[in-house]
Parts: C-alpha cells; structure tokens; sequence
C-alpha cells in the first residue's frame, strides 16, 4: 500500500507541478506531521480521547491580547465578544474540547470569533456530490447541505447526543408519561422568504412535512400537532420515543407559505430559518449560500456572507482546484492527497481526524463453521488490525475498541478483541475444526477491496482460504439483504446521535440487513438479545435506551458474531486566511457559519 502511495503520488505530481509552479505560496512554521513529513502547514490532530484540537488557553469571552496559534506563530486575538446580554443557552460551552464530534482547527478561534456578518466576504468550498432536490425529505444524506440551510425545534451542540437544546424552540417541557410535548417557540424568528416563523406556521410546516415523508413520524410515534397559541407548538406522542428530542434536530421546519406556493418538493420551496439560504444553484456546477441577515442565535450567527460550493466529485480535481487556488477549502479522505499536499509545502490548516465505524459481522448462515463459538472467537484473533491500520493507513487511523466508533454513545469498549493466531489456532482444535478445510468467498464492493485482501493475506497464513470476489456496487443491496454474504464489513447506519439505529437493521428476521444469527446457533442469548432490543425500542428516555442499547453490544461482542474494526484516516485542508473551521468529524460535514477571515 505503500508502494502504491508513492506511484499516486508521482503521477499526481506529473499532473500538478506546472499548477504548484504557478501558485506555490511563502512556507509557514516548517511542522512536522505524525508520520514524519514535514511542510508549512498549521497541521490539527484530532485527539482520540476528547476530539479537540486541545484546551482552550481561555474561557470563552475573556481571553484579549496575543495567542500562540497550533503553528507556533503569535497573532493577535479577536476582541473577546461582550456576551453580557446574551442568553446562556445561546453562548459557547467553556468544556467545549470533551466533545468527540466535532474538530476545531483553533479553540482561541472559537471562542473569540466575530458574531456578525463581514460585507463582501465570501468563501469557495467543495460540495462532493449535486443535490437536484434539496428540501429536507428527498436529501437526507446530504449533511454537507442540510445543517447549513435549515434548523428544527431543537439542535444538538456539537453534534452531542447529551446536549439538545432549544433552538426554533425558546424551550420545552415533556409530560410525565412522555406523550406531549410542548414547546415555546421564541418571538421575532422569520423565514428567509420573509414570512414568520410562529407556532401556526410551524404546525402547517409538518403538515406539509408528514405529507411527503410520513415514515419520519410513524418511526418516532408521532401522532398530532397542534399550535395552541401563536408560540406555543404542541406535539402529540401514541407511544414514548427515547429519542424524540434528538429526531427533532433533524425534523427541520420549512416555510409553509413557500410549500403553498411551490409544492413541497421544489426547491423554491427550501425556505428555513437558518444561518445561511440557498440564493443560487446551477445543476451539476455549484451552489451558492448568502448569509441571512435576520439570524437570530447568538451561537450560529454567521459571519462570511457567501459561501460557494463547487460540485467536485473526483478526488484528483479537487486536489488539483485546491492547488490551484480555485476553492479554499475541501474534505478528503484520500491518504495520497494528503502527502501530496504535505510534501509539497501546503501551508493553509490540515485538520486530521478519524471516518465512521466499520466492524465486521461473520454469517452462520452462509459458513456453517462460523456456527462453532470457538471459530468466530479465533477469526478475531487471526486478524491484526493494527498491522491493517499500518499497511493501510500508516497508522492514521483508528482501531475501534467496540463495534461502534470510538468515543461514541453507543461504544461499550471491550477487551476481547485481540490479535494471537497461536491462540486462534488452539480454539480452532477445540471446536475440532481443522482451518484448512475452510472454503469460503468474501463477495464485497470495489470500496472496500484492499481492506478484505489484506484480511485474505492473514487467514491464509493460518490455512484458511477466503477468497475475495469484487461485487458490483448497485447489487450491493440486494445482496446483503438476501443474507448471501459471508463476512461483511460497514456501520448499517451507526451514528453517535441514533446509537440504535444499528439494531433496527441487523437483528430481527424482517429487518432489512440480517447480521446477528444467534437465532442459529444459540437461541436462548438470542431471545435475550431481542428482549433488549424490545427495552431499547419502547424506552421513554435516552439514558434507559442507552442502557438497553449498550447490552446488545455486549451481547455480540462477547459472543464474537461482529468484531471491531479500524476508522479510516479522514483530512481536510483549508487556506491559511480561513479561521475557526469547524467541521463535524461523524460524517465531515462543514458548518459554515462558525467559520471567518
């Protein structure tokens, strides 16, 4: 993999030298990156602990005068914000470094930034993919976009699942059998089309919102609304919904007058309330956000006036536009890109931190060996991800200690997961089990296909042949979803914010990709595991679903039917004039507004 780095990386500079010729810059602090490179960039690890890019030198509105900045250089800090008459729910959290989700290229940055919009400023960023139809309910993955453009009731600060707070919502209280909701909804609040935003306007927004995705009710028991006076939104529960609340972060409220006027499904019809507005789209070429200058929350307040999203797809183009001074700012997940950058004197800001989850789940079904507790105990044992995360990433990635990322509220670290093959092959004799009589193919997608070679190398040392077949990406599904895989490696949708969403997907038989089979092998683990899945799914609060939630894990981890796997290494590069870049490190996702020159 090495190797193969450095070819990429030779014929990247053919292609680029007379770009880097043309628009090379004056090198910064020569620093030195984890893996021995060195270059002028102001380089940001994410720590694997606490996510931060380190402590703050100051609590928030207090620190004045110089700061030493993560190159080593010295400026002169920002004023520091008079925050006297601001609610306290709207300002910075000073602990703000404990969160996992999100990385800052400088905290000083954070907590000392401007709170108004800068005249004229204007920023050129990447957007990976086109959105044709960017309201809510036909983009929901497009968190690149969403967070930026439209805000529900509440938000999650910093992407914290134990952090929602008001927003749309001035504040709320719940019922004691957690059925009605009620929330204030502060005054003054407008759509960026002009039209307010009160709790009538609210209550037809989820009409139209119920209209065109009505699985995003049902899956939360959410039966009726009501405005029971212009601020007062009232929502009504069939059933407790330990995460309501946080569902509510995404529940993003439109304006309905727009959807009147244009129908829920046209873009004209993408009106929120939001630190930024979509004022311009050309299909497959960019996108355009204008701050709105009527925001309203002190701690989303935006600051460059306009942000253009280029619609980049190939990694080298974006290099190549990055290089070119063409945008000034993109994420990558691309180890090639990022040496490439670095040894060639990038000197902007490098944030490194970490990509989602990726454990594997062995299927009994399909390889009956794998029924033998002792054979899927010693597959943990013949893998060594650390020499994977070597191999593969030079060592910039992370070896999850759970299933789920580290860090995250689903993870339950366990001690298990070890690399011995002498060990393996010891449990391999007592389940009677000969490793060479093992046959059988790993069907995966191109993606994922050095990752499952490297496996294929360790398991025929120890006599076992699995061999790697490459699978068309759009029969992916259907594949998985027929149970005809053997070993499969992905999240099936973990997020830190929905720690059960997992469950839904891989444990009952109707669910749409099976991976627990306990069912097989050991029925009795497998009605406790369904029991705790019935205790995560009808619990009224987030912490009694956790409790639930953090069982199942236990129960697959100790049984060994999924194993831990290795966060791949993820980058983003951003010129040297940008400050407070806040990028979320779950799904890498931009937030514009906290950024500024």
């Amino acid at each position: 993999m090495k190797k193969l780095r450095a070819v990429l990386c030779i014929v990247l500079a053919l292609s680029m030298v007379l770009v880097f010729a043309a628009c090379s810059k004056d090198g910064g602090s020569d620093t030195g990156t984890d893996s021995g490179k060195s270059g002028g960039a102001n380089i940001v690890k994410e720590d694997a602990t606490t996510g931060s890019a380190g402590k703050p030198s100051s609590s928030a509105g207090t620190s004045s005068g110089s700061t030493s900045t993560d190159s080593g250089s010295t400026e002169t800090a920002a004023p520091a914000p008079d925050t006297a008459d601001i609610p306290a729910d709207q300002l910075p959290d000073p602990n703000i470094d404990s969160t996992a989700l999100h990385m800052f290229s400088n905290l000083d940055e954070y907590f000392n930034r401007p709170h108004e919009i800068e005249p004229g400023s204007s920023v050129r960023l990447v957007a990976t993919n086109d959105v044709p139809a960017y309201t809510p309910w036909n983009a929901t993955a497009e968190v690149w976009l969403l967070p930026n453009i439209y805000e529900g009731l509440l938000w999650s600060y910093m992407g914290k699942s134990d952090d929602i707070r008001p927003l749309i919502a001035e504040s709320y209280t719940v019922s004691d059998d957690y059925l009605t909701w009620t929330f204030k909804i502060r005054e003054g609040i407008k759509f960026t089309d002009g039209t307010v935003c009160d709790a009538p306007a609210i209550a037809k927004a989820y009409d139209f919102y119920k209209e065109v995705s009505p699985a995003s009710f049902n899956n939360v028991h959410w039966e009726s609304w009501e405005a029971t006076g212009d601020y007062e939104f009232v929502a009504h529960l069939s059933a407790p919904c330990s995460y309501f609340a946080n569902t509510l972060t995404r529940m993003y409220v439109l304006s309905p007058t727009a959807m009147e006027q244009y129908g829920p499904n046209d873009n004209r019809a993408a009106i929120g309330t939001a630190p930024y507005y979509v004022s311009s789209y050309t299909t497959g070429v960019e996108f355009v956000f204008t701050a709105n200058p009527d925001y309203y929350y002190y701690e989303r307040m935006p600051v460059i006036e306009t942000v253009h999203f280029s619609i980049i797809a190939d990694a080298t183009t974006k290099l190549m536009a990055m290089a070119n001074g063409d945008i000034d700012g993109y994420a990558f997940s691309a180890l090639e890109s990022y040496y490439y950058l670095m040894e060639h004197d990038f000197d902007g800001t490098m944030l490194v931190s970490n990509g989602n989850c990726n454990p594997l789940f062995l299927s009994a079904k399909t390889v009956p060996e794998f029924m033998h507790f002792e054979v899927r105990k010693a597959i943990s044992r013949f893998i060594d991800f650390e020499a994977i995360n070597n191999l593969m990433y030079d060592n910039m990635g992370l070896v999850q200690t759970s299933l789920w990322s580290v860090g995250s509220s689903g993870e339950v670290p366990f001690d298990g997961y070890y690399y011995d093959p002498d060990e393996g092959l010891e449990l391999m004799a007592q389940a009677g089990v000969d490793p060479n009589s093992m046959n059988f193919p790993a069907k995966i997608i191109d993606s994922s296909g050095d990752f499952f070679v490297t496996i294929q190398g360790q398991l025929n040392k120890v006599g076992i042949n699995m061999e790697v077949q490459p699978l068309e990406p759009e029969a992916n599904f259907t594949f998985l979803k027929n149970g005809d895989w053997t070993i499969t490696a992905g999240n099936s949708g973990y997020a830190d914010s929905a720690p059960y969403g997992p469950w839904t997907f891989i444990l009952l038989p109707e669910h749409l990709i099976k991976e627990c089979w306990q069912d097989l092998y050991d029925p009795d683990l497998y009605a406790k595991m369904v029991d705790e899945y019935n205790g995560m799914t009808s619990a009224p609060t987030w912490d009694e679903m956790l409790v639930h939630c953090h069982q199942l894990t236990k129960y697959e981890q100790e049984d060994f039917g999924g194993l831990n796997g290795i966060q791949a290494p993820y980058f983003a590069a951003f010129d040297k004039s940008l400050k407070n870049i806040v990028i979320t490190t779950e799904n890498h996702c931009h937030l514009v507004w906290y950024m500024y020159y």
